[in-house]
């Protein structure tokens, strides 16, 4: 009992109770920060140390291999002793492992393959074939990606409610797999599903076995892994889910936001604890995130307190465009590392947007590192662009010619190569030399592609004498087809349409600073030859999803303009939207000291500057929380060098009126000018109860309530799609119809 005793005594009043709940089914609601892992890992050992259950009955699942063995240490840890027997791991390891015992019961030959991705597109290409169907109508990407949504939802080839060109693909890509004895990792899930669905005498004898389930991340759960649970516990199972709906961010990957809120019509005897304590995040960061997520519908309301007390209020700046975003970032970030700071991020919502916070951090010499994906200049989609630069810029260059003769792929294998190979070496040419002589040990078709490749160069080097970097690069995007490879609708495609437009605007920006192609080839071999140091201290750049259980001292989210986050797509809706608010909270409570939001008035698409707008998140922060240090410059030839404005973190230390005009308006000049009218936003019997406004992000509401009164003046207003808001006029841009 000293042991149970001293386990108790390091818990919160809410953990204690979570930790001590007895049987039936348990939803810890855990917020930002509020010691979840803690309190999974402190029930096991409390049922253990307890006598409640033995550890061969525990079954203890979460998404990554690391989260599963990280929870096992940290129970042995406290328990002191190892622990036997039971099952701690990933759903997938939970599923492979039930279907290796009954391979039989569940369709499968006893030594079942898996297929890795590889294996999967290359059965799916031969698919595709044997149906005579083209890649262009619809990509083998999206067709995987679809199928896999389709298997996390349980549903089958018959029975998917998909376009029928799809379920015919679905159903014939299951038959090759089966014929190759092989399964997939959604396979995993769905299969077990079958299995204990079709057979009894198995659920009933997994379900007797682990009588005591208990869930990390119960908000990222899709449908199969909520079924899988059920048949194992019933209605009333001895369950303990621990998530929070506020930090469910994978939809995308299949996962339902209504598994964890639907959890007690689910289990009706359910009890319900909300850890409402947090131990990482000073208030300021706490209010910023809280009045944010707090306008999301699907949600249970909840209130987090800080355990550290005061501190900093969140700093908010609006760039001229993504060049002073990354110089004000970079400035934060020194000012961060000689204050001492441990651990420094810089956030944002696609891979694409690191570009511009890389090459600042490599011009200061700061060290960094890309977390969860690979630096921008090292992405394949980019390598392949400048591979072909390089040839333009030398046309000698043999490593820039194996690469690009291969992509897209034209029909030149390791064969053809192996003979222009030859034909250098007896020739004394290079590689790319030799290949123009098309040798005649080549075949038909290989010579007839040398013969294209090397005409489409001719074309772009004529192109390269007459135009900047900038068009240079968008040319080759078009007419090598290295654009085309990723014109689907699918995430994948998306986030390499990405990185090629950001290598344009990376062109644009060489092109204003003087530099030819050359010039720009050699700036980008110095920045990634730079890249290539990280030391401990490094600061980490994320996007969003990937800093998921991370923090950090200081954290800068990046890119809150409206249509980066929200990201906004073609077909988006409020759900979408919920998700896109629930990723910039996963954000903000990533800090732990300090957090700063930064947008920009105008940023590159496809190499040209184009205005926009802040997020509407940032109009959701309380003021009281914010401390304003926009930029009342727009970068321009005339405007005055960056060493001669005021410096981040070396202006006055007392907060400015949160969210300026220009912020709100795009207007420069001072926070402190006129406000637009009419009706003047400082005027509060401009705005009366009943009045119809419209929003640019919300659409048409009206006025339910105002607020307050001058610069403070407030508003309530219902909007149709998105519901109840409370907005400072002046800022958010509102207007009456």
């Amino acid at each position: 009992m000293d042991r149970i005793g001293s386990l108790l005594s390091r818990l919160d009043e809410d953990q204690r109770r979570a930790v001590t709940h007895g049987e039936g089914p348990l939803l810890v609601v855990a917020g930002a920060g509020s010691g979840k892992t803690r309190v999974l890992t402190y029930r096991i050992a409390w049922l253990l140390a307890a006598g409640r259950v033995r550890s061969h009955q525990i079954m203890a699942v979460t998404f990554t291999n690391k989260a599963a063995h990280e929870m096992r240490e940290r129970v042995e840890a406290l328990l002191g002793q190892p622990l036997c027997g039971g099952f701690v791991g990933t759903f997938h390891r939970f599923a492979l492992q039930l279907l290796r015992r009954h391979p039989r019961e569940a369709g499968l030959p006893e030594r079942f393959s898996i297929a890795d991705e590889d294996e999967q597109r290359k059965l799916l290409e031969s698919v595709y074939k044997r149906l005579s169907l083209s890649t262009e109508r619809l990509p083998v990407r999206q067709a995987r990606s679809r199928i896999s949504a389709a298997k996390n939802a349980l549903q089958a080839p018959g029975a998917w409610p998909g376009i029928p060109l799809l379920a015919d693909l679905y159903a014939a890509y299951e038959e090759a797999l089966r014929a190759a004895g092989a399964v997939d990792f959604d396979d995993m899930l769905l299969l077990s599903v079958r299995l204990l669905e079709q057979h009894e005498d198995i659920r009933k004898a997994l379900a007797s076995r682990f009588s005591w389930m208990l869930v990390d991340e119960y908000q990222d759960t899709n449908a199969a892994q909520a079924q899988l649970l059920w048949l194992l516990g019933g209605r009333h199972p001895n369950l303990t889910a621990v998530g929070d709906e506020d930090q469910s961010i994978y939809r995308w990957r299949g996962a339902d936001v209504a598994n964890i809120l639907d959890f007690r019509h689910t289990y009706p005897d359910a009890s319900e604890v909300i850890l409402g304590r947090n131990y990482r995040s000073v208030e300021p960061i706490l209010a910023a995130a809280a009045g944010g997520i707090g306008c999301n519908r699907r949600r249970r309301a909840k209130h987090l307190t800080s355990h550290a007390g005061p501190g900093d209020l969140v700093i908010v700046f609006q760039a001229a465009d993504e060049i002073d975003e990354a110089r004000f970032v970079a400035e934060g970030i020194e000012q961060a590392r000689r204050d001492g700071a441990a651990g420094i991020a810089v956030l944002y919502r696609t891979n694409a947007q690191s570009r511009p916070f890389e090459a600042e951090l490599v011009r200061r010499a700061v060290p960094y590192r890309v977390v969860g994906g690979a630096r921008f200049w090292e992405r394949a989609e980019v390598k392949d662009a400048l591979a072909y630069l390089r040839l333009l810029a030398n046309p000698h260059d043999a490593l820039a010619f194996r690469r690009a003769v291969g992509v897209p792929s034209r029909g030149i294998g390791a064969v053809a190569l192996e003979h222009v190979e030859e034909a250098a070496l007896a020739s004394g040419l290079s590689l790319p030399a030799a290949a123009r002589t098309l040798p005649p040990t080549l075949t038909s078709r290989a010579r007839l592609s040398f013969q294209g490749f090397f005409a489409l160069l001719d074309e772009l080097v004529l192109i390269a004498t007459q135009a900047t970097p900038e068009k240079v690069v968008r040319e080759l995007l078009e007419r090598s087809g290295l654009a085309a490879q990723y014109v689907s609708s699918d995430e994948e495609d998306r986030v390499r349409r990405d990185n090629q437009d950001q290598l344009v605007a990376a062109a644009a920006e060489a092109a204003e600073r003087g530099l030819d192609l050359s010039g720009f080839l050699d700036e980008v071999a110095l920045l990634t030859d730079a890249d290539a140091r990280v030391s401990p201290d490094a600061v980490q750049l994320s996007t969003l999803h990937a800093a998921k259980g991370l923090e950090f001292d200081t954290v800068f989210l990046v890119g809150m303009d409206d249509g980066l986050l929200p990201l906004r797509r073609e077909g988006s809706d409020a759900d979408d939207e919920e998700e896109e608010r629930r990723l910039a909270y996963v954000g903000m409570t990533r800090a732990r000291r300090r957090l700063h939001l930064t947008c920009a008035r105008q940023r590159r698409v496809n190499g040209q500057l184009l205005g926009g707008r802040p997020s509407p998140f940032l109009f959701e922060v309380p003021p009281e929380a914010l401390d304003d240090r926009s930029s009342p410059l727009r970068r321009s030839p005339d405007a005055e060098p960056a060493s001669s404005r005021r410096r981040a973190y070396r202006g006055r230390s007392e907060p400015r009126s949160p969210l300026p005009s220009p912020l709100s308006s795009g207007r420069e000049g001072d926070s402190r000018s006129s406000q637009p009218g009419p009706p003047r936003p400082g005027s509060a019997s401009a705005w009366r109860p009943g009045l119809k406004v419209r929003h640019p992000t919300f659409g048409t509401g009206v006025v339910l309530q105002v607020q307050g009164g001058g610069a403070q003046t407030r508003l309530v207003v219902y909007f149709d799609r998105f519901g109840r808001k409370t907005l400072i006029p002046a800022l958010a841009n509102l207007q009456p119809v």
